[in-house]
């Protein structure tokens, strides 16, 4: 008996259909630590829960790492961002013992006072002068500029990688369009740094909100895999374990996963465990899938009914609209008129329902589920499936 070597929920050192993203990570990472450079544009890699975002985050923190340089991991989301990446920072020189660690602590609290500072909306008051404390993003940029010089004299370079960029505070992410604005234009080198993010589909929009030098970023969208490379995402981690498919067992969950990777190795882990966790030499055969079935679709339906319960009234009448379209990427035009509301009165429901991880919008002016087969529940909800 083998384990599974399908992982639904986890992440993945294996990235079939990410092929492309992974070498021009590497080449980043090799840049940084090579030519001692400073990459101007931070990289954003964004998409829907479960495409692989964080698994190639992940990757691109090995490759720094495997090339010298020190990375810093940071998730959005559970703090304010900017208390976080100093606290990273200051961990990453606690053991220096130097007058740059010195340095570093002192850049550490100026951040933080410049932050505390902007959250009170703190300004000066008539007669006493400009305040003493920078902008965040100036101070930030004075922090990062240190760490990476530091580095670059241990032989080293500064790599930050955020996930879940979307759900950062506004203050940082200001704060960091602007640091690494001002950072691409010093005329001190080397400055051996980067910066690789991840977050939802409509992160673009949450980073331009919050400062216009966030359209200098870049924004690589992931998609669902191709059927090539859905077909490697079930065979090829069977294969390392002598495992072969069945064609019609492969079929059957190319079509059931339409090519979401996290409903692929739901499928395969379920069909593996049905087919007893084969030694090698064992085969998933069509009966192993069909057997699982019962299984996939109840933890489909929780993962279906978790969405559905975070949706307010307002939002799923939003959702039963698009469900009923018969495109699967609606116009946002004609959602709103089937609704019989203009297009502003959804505009709250819909960035309510992105920042939720539930709806994306692949192109401007469209609207699309983030996960396949959530049209087909919304309408079993409500009794209106044909």
């Amino acid at each position: 008996m083998q384990r599974s070597p399908y992982t639904p929920g986890e992440v993945t050192a294996f990235l079939p259909g990410r092929e492309t993203h992974m070498v021009r990570l590497r080449v980043q990472m090799q840049h940084v630590a090579d030519e001692k450079a400073f990459i101007a544009r931070p990289r954003v890699y964004v998409g829907s829960r479960g495409v692989g975002k964080t698994s190639l985050l992940r990757y691109g923190q090995r490759a720094a790492r495997e090339r010298g340089l020190t990375p810093v991991w940071i998730t959005a989301g559970d703090a304010d961002l900017l208390p976080v990446l100093s606290a990273e920072l200051e961990k990453l020189t606690r053991a220096w013992h130097s007058a740059a660690a010195q340095e570093i602590a002192s850049l550490i609290r100026n951040l933080e006072l410049s932050v505390s500072v902007a959250g009170l909306g703190a300004t000066a008051s008539p007669g006493q002068g400009r305040s003493t404390a920078e902008a965040p993003g100036q101070a930030l940029e004075a922090l990062i500029a240190a760490t990476a010089h530091s580095l670059h004299r241990h032989g080293g370079g500064l790599a930050i990688f955020i996930d879940e960029l979307q759900a950062a505070d506004h203050t940082a992410l200001k704060a960091l369009a602007y640091a690494w604005q001002h950072l691409r234009s010093r005329d001190e080198s080397p400055l051996p740094a980067t910066l690789v993010a991840a977050g939802l589909g409509h992160t673009s929009d949450v980073v331009t909100d919050a400062a216009t030098f966030g359209e200098r970023f870049e924004f690589v969208r992931l998609k669902d895999l191709s059927r090539e490379a859905a077909y490697n995402a079930l065979s090829e981690p069977a294969i390392k374990f002598g495992v072969s498919w069945q064609y019609q067992a492969v079929e059957a969950v190319l079509e059931k996963a339409h090519g979401y990777p996290h409903f692929l190795q739901l499928w395969a882990h379920a069909a593996w465990e049905s087919a007893g966790f084969p030694d090698p030499g064992g085969t998933i055969t069509l009966g192993a899938v069909e057997a699982s079935e019962d299984e996939v679709l109840e933890q489909l339906d929780v993962f279906y009914r978790t969405r559905w319960g975070k949706a307010t009234p307002a939002e799923r009448e939003l959702l039963r609209a698009i469900a009923l379209q018969s495109s699967p990427a609606p116009r946002r035009a004609d959602v709103a008129a089937a609704m019989g509301k203009p297009t502003t009165a959804i505009s709250m429901a819909r960035r309510s329902l992105m920042d939720k991880g539930i709806l994306d919008s692949p192109a401007r002016g469209l609207l699309a589920f983030t996960a396949p087969g959530f049209s087909s529940y919304i309408l079993e909800q409500d009794g209106t499936e044909d």
